[in-house]
């Protein structure tokens, strides 16, 4: 890896500056896929060793680097890039799922929703981030298989199974999680209103949150 100077925003902890620093450069693709980052090479930051090696261990956590024994971290084969790429159409086919489940929509089926997100919102209160994933992940999984086509059910698994690891970004903070547990409350409410218009497009816009935050949050301006 070469060296570079690696640009540190104000007002955050070490820790939170060296982490929002290499993440930003994975996103931007300043950092390409398979290249390994060492703590010495974030040592041109001007910090301690302890501050960088939390920072890289919190980005290995939520799938920016891959961890390697006994050789530091490496960024994943798969670009961020060609991941966000996804997004557009994992929203695409979740709406068509939706337009396609929801004339077929029983009062058990939202109470069926209803309880996933319950424990969504249980899970994200003892910080289980991997549990809080997978809540999301059946919420939307339900919706599909409600549609009753299951080639785009399992198209749709797929794709879903492809971003886990910016997924696992997006519910590793607390009010990122509260807002996907608050549009899904929108969407069944929606959904019982009769509303459909209004309960696709929030379906449409949930699928999105993930690829908003980081457009968002991994701007070098931010």
């Amino acid at each position: 890896m070469t060296t570079a100077l690696w640009p540190l925003p104000e007002s955050r902890t070490l820790s939170e500056q060296v982490y929002r620093a290499v993440r930003t450069r994975i996103i931007d693709g300043g950092l390409a896929p398979g290249t390994f980052v060492r703590e010495k090479d974030l040592e041109p930051m001007g910090v301690s060793r302890t501050p960088i090696r939390e920072a890289l261990g919190r980005l290995a956590s939520e799938g920016f680097l891959e961890r390697l024994p006994h050789r530091g971290f490496r960024v994943p084969e798969e670009s961020l890039g060609n991941l966000l790429e996804l997004y557009p159409i994992v929203a695409s086919l979740e709406l068509l799922a939706g337009r396609l489940a929801l004339d077929r929509f029983t009062p058990s089926d939202v109470a069926r929703l209803r309880a996933v997100n319950s424990r969504l919102a249980e899970a994200r209160d003892r910080d289980d981030v991997r549990a809080m994933l997978d809540l999301n992940t059946e919420f939307h999984r339900l919706i599909s298989e409600r549609g009753g086509n299951r080639r785009l059910a399992m198209l749709l698994d797929d794709l879903r199974s492809q971003l886990t690891r910016l997924e696992l970004w997006y519910y590793s903070h607390r009010d990122r999680t509260q807002r996907s547990i608050r549009e899904h409350e929108e969407i069944l409410a929606a959904i019982e209103r009769g509303d459909r218009a209004r309960a696709l497009a929030l379906l449409e816009q949930n699928m999105s949150l993930t690829y908003r935050s980081l457009v968002d949050e991994g701007s070098p301006a931010r």
